[in-house]
Order: C-alpha cells, then structure tokens, then sequence
C-alpha cells in the first residue's frame, strides 16, 4: 500500500511538471504574440514577419501533444503570416491565430494577464495584455480606429 501511494504521488507530481512547463512554454508564446501584437498595431509590416517567426519559434518548443493538437493550424496561419506581404491576409491570419491562442489560454492554461478583445468593425479577436493596459489597442484598424474594441 506505501509503494501504491508512493507511484501515485510521483505520477501526480511529473503530471504536474508536465503541466507547469506547458504553462510556461505557452506563457513564451503569449510573451512573442504582444509583439506581434504590437506589430500589427504599429502597421509595421517587416515587424510582423519578424514577430510572427518569434512566435511560431517558440510555439515550435511546446512539448505538450494536447496543446500542440490544439495550436497546429495556428503554425499554418503563422506562415501564411510570414510569407505573404498582403496586410489582408495577414490580418485575417492572425485573427486565426488570435481565436486559437484564446481557446487555450481560457480552457487550458488560464492566465489573468491577458483578456480577449473583439472588434465588432473589423469582427476580429485579439489578446491583449491586460496588466500592461487595457486600453483598445486594436491590430486590425489601428490607423483609422485604433480603440475600435471592447474587452470581452
């Protein structure tokens, strides 16, 4: 009975291991996505695909199958980022990559840092980082309506 309580507390704590380190992986990832974030809100275009790189890197090094499962058509939406020059498509790929990330950070791996943000103009979500400001700051339309949004 002592080695079945035993194996049971290991096994509970490399799950919890598993699961921290996912949570930290994926932080790095949210930590890349505010400056493409920042990017797409400077209409800085040789930003985007810097950034956009950064965060595909770093969604590359998630180990955790479940999240991976999750975030790969992100990659997809990513590249499409990075080898395209029409802001169209970049836009609307990285609202793809927006709603992704959102699903994990609010069903998976919570962080109170960040919030979700709609534009009902450009009808795109973003993240934004929360404890930085809460101030609109929105990617899609920052040229002609940069505090188009609402926190959701």
């Amino acid at each position: 009975m002592k080695i079945f309580i035993l194996v049971a507390m290991l096994i509970s704590s490399l799950s919890f291991a598993d699961e921290t380190e996912g949570k930290k992986k994926f932080n790095e990832v949210l930590s890349q996505y505010e400056k493409l974030h920042e990017a797409f809100f400077a209409n800085n275009s040789e930003k985007i695909v810097e950034s956009a790189k950064s965060v595909l890197e770093k969604l590359n090094q998630i180990e955790d199958k479940q999240i991976q499962k999750k975030l790969n058509f992100s990659k997809k939406k990513l590249n499409e980022i990075i080898s395209t020059k029409d802001v169209e498509k970049q836009k609307n790929a990285m609202n793809t990559v927006s709603q992704a990330f959102l699903v994990v950070l609010e069903k998976h791996i919570t962080n109170k840092d960040y919030a979700r943000y709609y534009c009902p103009m450009e009808k795109k979500y973003w993240i934004q980082n929360i404890s930085e400001t809460e101030k609109v700051q929105n990617p899609y339309a920052s040229s002609t309506m940069p505090t188009c949004g609402v926190k959701k």
